[in-house]
């Protein structure tokens, strides 16, 4: 394996490519568009996956927009070789705005390079059971976000494999940058969020596996805390078992001014680690039960407190930071459960810690 030095390079020349001029915002249905899509395309064909699209092709076609998913396959070669688990990132971006290109480093370039680095280290392995999916998807972003032409939507309604066997489904997004500004610990800053796990039993795993690594630092939350943000919504909806990863937006989000040299390549090293070890343990392990009711409250409360404490100190607002974490470390300390009202109620101290780490 490539060190990881050469690793991030690797990861930062692959985003410059992708949020370059020339790429002029990866809108779907633009040349940009098809220009990125041919780029990881390319990308799928030199790692050497199965192509898993449409009619032996790596392209699963959205005609009604004239975007396409990329999709490519890692045969297992134990006896559940027949079943997926599924890794999933969109390499569209919303194009030129106003004569501007969004170029999308972190959204979602950053996470088409992870997606390739996971994918080249699950190649080196022989010991895969369930065959592991890699989709890049398309229109993701508006006007298609939540519409039937959103590319994880699109493969979900038009699957190009028998969609009961599919077992897992873990989705990437807005992964490339630092919780916050450099003034925040080490420990915030490499954080990333992992939703899902509690919906299927995947808790102890994400955290075993978070302890293996100090580039990033993952942390739980449930996913009903957050409106749906990304492709795994199609596959939730579908109550397919999944877990969703992102640092969450920040003050670059949808703006010019998401560009490459603002990310942080070592973290995203150290999270296509933790995602490659995920894969392997999902290919590997037992199947899995889906409970959309499912909570891990304690694990989400402790997730925003350890973020939100250190967070309140850059709000323009402190004290009502300070307050509202208050109120979690109280019911964290008592192990008190939330109802559905509280958890409605974790947005608006979710939308207060968003705010002052953008």
């Amino acid at each position: 394996m490539p060190d990881m030095h050469k690793r991030a390079a690797i990861m930062a020349q692959q985003v410059e490519h992708l949020a370059s001029d020339v790429m002029e915002g990866r809108a779907p249905g633009t040349e940009g568009g098809r220009m990125a899509r041919r780029y990881v395309e390319d990308g799928f064909a030199d790692l050497g996956l199965v192509q898993a699209g449409d009619d032996g092709t790596y392209s699963h076609h959205i005609a009604s927009i004239g975007g396409a998913n990329l999709i490519g396959a890692i045969p297992g070669s134990g006896p559940r070789s027949d079943r997926y688990v599924m890794l999933g990132a969109h390499y569209d971006h919303i194009g030129k705005y106003f004569g501007r290109i969004h170029r999308g480093a972190d959204d979602n370039a950053a996470g088409i390079a992870i997606l390739l680095d996971v994918a080249r280290q699950l190649t080196e392995l022989d010991n895969l059971d369930r065959t592991v999916l890699i989709c890049a998807f398309d229109a993701e972003e508006p006007p298609y976000f939540l519409t039937e032409d959103m590319g994880s939507v699109h493969f979900v309604d038009r699957p190009t494999i028998e969609l009961d066997k599919l077992d897992t489904m873990v989705c990437i997004d807005m992964v490339g940058h630092a919780l916050g500004p450099d003034t925040l610990p080490d420990e915030v800053r490499r954080t990333v969020f992992a939703m899902g796990a509690e919906r299927s039993g995947l808790g102890a795993v994400v955290d075993e596996l978070a302890t293996l690594d100090d580039r990033v630092r993952p942390r739980r939350l449930d996913a009903d805390v957050i409106p749906p943000l990304s492709d795994h919504y199609a596959f939730e909806r579908s109550r397919i078992p999944f877990l969703f990863y992102t640092t969450a937006r920040d003050r670059h989000y949808h703006t010019p001014s998401d560009t490459p040299e603002r990310l942080d390549y070592p973290k995203m090293v150290g999270l296509a680690d933790h995602i490659a070890d995920l894969m392997w343990t999902l290919s590997t392990g037992p199947a899995l039960t889906y409970d959309p009711g499912a909570h891990d409250d304690q694990t989400t409360l402790k997730t925003l407190v350890d973020i939100g404490r250190p967070a309140a100190t850059l709000h323009q607002d402190p004290d009502l930071v300070n307050g509202l974490i208050d109120k979690l470390e109280r019911r964290l300390r008592n192990h008190e459960p939330l109802n559905p009202f509280d958890r409605a109620g974790l947005r608006s101290t979710i939308i207060a810690i968003e705010n002052a780490l953008a």
